[in-house]
């Protein structure tokens, strides 16, 4: 336990990484959405007439906002800090797990700000009307989904780059590219499946309801969480 906690504070040194970076980018993303909703609102007037803001409920901005620095800085943790953690006389095992306690200290970060942000644009729609949170696949701003989505969404992201930096360390460049094209590849099947069979999986959304995206987030953290696992396991220094 003891260099679990070390790890915990290895990766925790890194503040801007771990506590800035990605709340600004949820902030900056909210000001984006502001930008084009006073763009629209030169034509429309402010606040956005009904119609138009109700096409902001189906936007799927926060699904995009957050993932792609995370899985970099993911990434880069499983590299940059691998090799010293060992050196001081870490297992593979204190890393990975003192590691994965602080990216979820990462995504509790990214939560608080996401809430402070769902509540301002609850209460005001940011003033020109616009939907960033409280879109249809956050249950209309449902706190408590968009806590766990926030969350959930943060662990994956940074579980996968853990386990890209790790394919690295265990088998270098080209396998890298290799798993990097290889999940590419299976989430553009996954979107053919829906393209082909899209009453099956609406279906099964309607029967989920609210719980379809943190469900769905779920089973993928996990899956991202066991594979960096075991990529560590043969990461070398």
């Amino acid at each position: 336990m003891q260099y679990v906690r070390r790890n915990l504070a290895l990766y925790l040194t890194n503040r801007v990484n771990s506590f800035v970076i990605a709340p600004a980018i949820l902030l900056l993303v909210a000001v984006i959405m502001i930008i084009v909703a006073l763009i629209i609102g030169i034509r429309t007037g402010l606040p956005l007439p009904p119609e138009v803001s109700e096409g902001f409920k189906y936007n799927q901005a926060i699904f995009w906002a957050i993932p792609g620095f995370l899985i970099s800085h993911g990434a880069l943790t499983a590299n940059r800090g691998f090799a010293g953690s060992l050196a001081f006389g870490s297992t593979r095992h204190n890393f990975w797990a003192g590691t994965a306690l602080g990216f979820v200290v990462t995504a509790l970060t990214v939560v608080a700000v996401g809430l402070v942000l769902l509540a301002i644009e609850t209460a005001t729609g940011y003033g020109v009307g616009v939907s960033y949170l409280t879109v249809t696949a956050m249950d209309n701003g449902n706190p408590l989904i968009v806590a766990i989505s926030l969350f959930l969404m943060c662990l994956m992201s940074l579980f996968a780059g853990m386990g890209f930096g790790g394919i690295y360390r265990a088998a270098g460049v080209i396998w890298t590219v290799i798993s990097v094209v290889a999940v590419v590849l299976l989430v553009l099947g996954l979107i053919a499946a829906v393209v082909a069979w899209p009453d099956f999986w609406f279906d099964l959304a309607g029967e989920l309801g609210r719980w379809t995206i943190p469900l769905g987030l779920l089973i993928v953290t996990v899956v991202t969480a066991i594979a960096s696992r075991t990529v560590v396991r043969f990461a070398e220094i």
